[in-house]
């Protein structure tokens, strides 16, 4: 039997589109893997949504889910500093806190889609790397690209000569204890914009191993001095597909076969494309009659940093 560990870090606004990534996971490994699921989420997480992904990963063979809620003094990101930024994107950088106990972790993105066995994935060799992730594909190498020109001078700056990463999926060596606990120690978050993504990079520049592309595939331009051969086997034969250029239920008219197997996963978890859309629609910013004050979900939020709780 193959033991896999994987890890979703989500919130109530997120928690059914996690649900039709596990689903996938589940749906999608060989009958010798096993897959214990760990759900990192914050402290006012509906009871509702743990009884429903519980209920589903019963339905599943050598499938189990660990669920833990976090409290705010247990994340070393709670800080003045980043603020600003939902508490729950920083998870994945101190589950190694969380689980002490565990050597390795997969993390994925809840937007993304499963399409094989991720043992291969998970034993992969890494070497003295703390971290293996995929090569984002900001476009560098054009300049009328806010991001890409971002992610160009960060590369420069910090990168020592390596390749900027894309954190919605991570292979992480959990026994580099003193590089994980590295990720919390202060920094001036001004120069940060994807403030998880960039503190990974920063932090690992010389200790990230480079996974091929169809390990965290989408549909985009690739910068010019991407691996060809990768891409274009990527294209054909990815394992994970990850929803971070265009939303899934943007799909139907744009890539009909993704749409469909989305769709299908839907089913398994119980829901649908277009009632994920809603509910994810009832947490988009609400303004108020106040300047500068919205509500988003059960947050306050003056000038984009959050102020109270409803």
């Amino acid at each position: 039997m193959h033991k896999i560990n994987v890890l979703y870090c989500f919130d109530n606004k997120f928690w059914k589109t996690a649900l039709v990534s596990m689903c996938s996971l589940m749906h999608n490994k060989n009958a010798d893997t096993e897959i214990d699921i760990y759900c990192m989420v914050p402290q006012k997480t509906s009871n509702w949504a743990r009884w429903k992904i519980q209920r589903t990963v019963r339905k599943f063979k050598n499938c189990r889910l660990i669920w833990r809620k976090i409290i705010p003094n247990e994340n070393p990101f709670e800080t003045y500093d980043f603020k600003k930024w939902h508490p729950v994107i920083f998870y994945r950088l101190f589950a190694h806190k969380i689980f002490p106990n565990l050597d390795r972790m997969l993390y994925l993105d809840s937007d993304t889609l499963i399409f094989g066995d991720l043992w291969e994935l998970f034993q992969t060799d890494m070497g003295d790397n703390v971290i293996g992730a995929v090569r984002d594909m900001a476009l560098v190498d054009n300049p009328n690209n806010y991001i890409g020109q971002y992610v160009r001078e960060f590369t420069e700056k910090h990168m020592k000569g390596g390749h900027y990463i894309n954190s919605g999926v991570l292979l992480m060596d959990m026994t580099k204890r003193a590089e994980l606990d590295s990720l919390g120690q202060p920094i001036d978050s001004k120069q940060l914009v994807c403030p998880d993504q960039d503190l990974l990079n920063m932090r690992f520049a010389g200790r990230i191993l480079y996974l091929s592309l169809k390990y965290n595939f989408t549909y985009a331009y690739l910068p010019s001095d991407y691996d060809k051969t990768d891409a274009e086997n990527a294209r054909s034969n990815y394992v994970i597909y990850h929803f971070y250029t265009r939303k899934p239920f943007q799909l139907h008219y744009h890539q009909r076969d993704l749409f469909a197997y989305y769709t299908k996963m839907c089913q398994i978890a119980g829901t649908s494309p277009m009632r994920i859309a809603r509910h994810e629609n009832q947490f988009t910013p609400k303004k108020t009659h106040i300047p500068g004050i919205k509500i988003v979900g059960d947050r306050i939020k003056l000038f984009g940093i959050t102020v109270g709780q409803i």
